[in-house]
């Protein structure tokens, strides 16, 4: 039977100083990201009525998109027409 040293305990201090170094050393943005930031943010206000029923038009779709999805695509829709 092989015999080997009790293993040494880490301090919990000395773990937290690592993650937060790791935090603190920080990154770089990924390629893709960078095309994110030339979006906008928009808000918009829409009755509770017009949202139920944007609900229940996206609730007939197999598979329901999200409200900002369906939002984004009647939006598009919308500009193809007008086009």
């Amino acid at each position: 039977m092989a015999i080997r040293a009790k293993p040494q305990s880490i301090s919990l201090a000395s773990d937290e100083r690592r993650v937060n170094a790791l935090i603190e050393k920080g990154g770089t943005v990924p390629e893709g990201a960078a095309d994110d930031s030339r979006r906008m943010l928009v808000q918009l206000r829409l009755s509770p009525e017009l949202i139920k029923r944007i609900d229940k038009n996206r609730r007939k779709r197999t598979v329901p998109p999200s409200r900002h999805a369906w939002i984004l695509e009647a939006l598009l829709d919308k500009l193809s027409v007008e086009q």
